[in-house]
């Protein structure tokens, strides 16, 4: 059964702060959005369709949160090949400075991995599961690590799972994105309290996390969450999700990665639309 989450979140910034405000997708449905500021922007931003605002005093954002588990297939009889029926939009196969599957050291990797293989679901495995071997989790960072770091280090958190396997893909022209957001806290006595509807969330309930969604040949999206399949195979965590299911443990804010913005004539290269501040 899915719950509904009262969410409070409060910003006492000094300086501006970028906020990309979570709307209703497959992850979960959002109303009651409320901007609580006497000062604040909202700019449509238009390559991965996010809404950000740009708060420029102590303000509040509040909403309902209700979060829907998700899973989803790929169908065995697809192949790389099936892309070519369908168009796939640009931007799910450009490299920018985080996600490059041109580099010629991922596109050498990704064909020693599957070889001669064209079935989509075996590719999508084989690359996945080497993703898991080839990685260890560690050195979480608030920004994004890129595939790069990853690839040269093998030590990296959810979002450098997330850019190197996204190369990998994208090396075989399989279209990705990148999902931006937080994990909700496991907390049972705030559990208990919100079956009475009592109890707020704020960010203290949340933690920043990143995954990857793979765009199907039939339009749907398939989700992959390497670093949390990675961590739960190690017992560092009891969370689930990983290859094709997401629990209604989220928040989404967000999608893809390496923005341009422009900000009260200025101009800012920001690396995820999660929660930023402005100096």
């Amino acid at each position: 059964m899915n719950k509904n989450y009262l969410f409070k979140l409060k910003f006492n910034n000094q300086n501006q702060i970028i906020f990309s405000l979570p709307q209703s997708s497959n992850y979960h449905q959002i109303s009651n959005l409320k901007i609580n500021s006497k000062n604040y922007q909202i700019i449509d931003e238009k390559k991965w369709g996010n809404k950000v605002v740009v708060l420029k005093d102590k303000s509040e954002v509040n909403f309902t949160l209700k979060p829907f588990s998700l899973k989803s297939l790929i169908n065995p009889s697809l192949t790389l090949e099936s892309y070519q029926k369908t168009k796939i939009p640009k931007i799910y196969l450009t490299p920018n400075r985080f996600i490059n599957g041109d580099d010629p050291k991922i596109k050498s990797l990704a064909k020693k991995i599957i070889g001669k293989e064209k079935n989509l679901l075996k590719v999508v495995k084989n690359l996945y599961n080497f993703t898991l071997d080839y990685l260890s989790y560690g050195k979480p960072i608030d920004g994004l690590y890129p595939y790069r770091q990853a690839l040269k280090e093998k030590t990296t958190d959810c979002g450098g799972f997330s850019t190197f396997l996204a190369s990998l893909l994208q090396s075989q022209k399989i279209p990705t994105r990148l999902v931006v957001g937080f994990l909700i806290k496991k907390n049972f006595i705030k559990d208990f309290l919100n079956t009475l509807h009592v109890i707020l969330y704020t960010f203290h309930d949340l933690l920043m996390h990143a995954w990857l969604e793979i765009l199907l040949p039939d339009g749907n999206f398939f989700p992959l969450d390497s670093s949390i399949d990675w961590r739960r195979k190690k017992r560092l965590t009891k969370r689930q999700g990983g290859f094709g299911f997401i629990p209604n443990d989220r928040l989404v804010t967000s999608y893809g990665c390496d923005f341009d913005l422009k900000i009260e004539g200025k101009n800012y290269k920001i690396e995820l639309l999660q929660k930023f501040n402005l100096f």
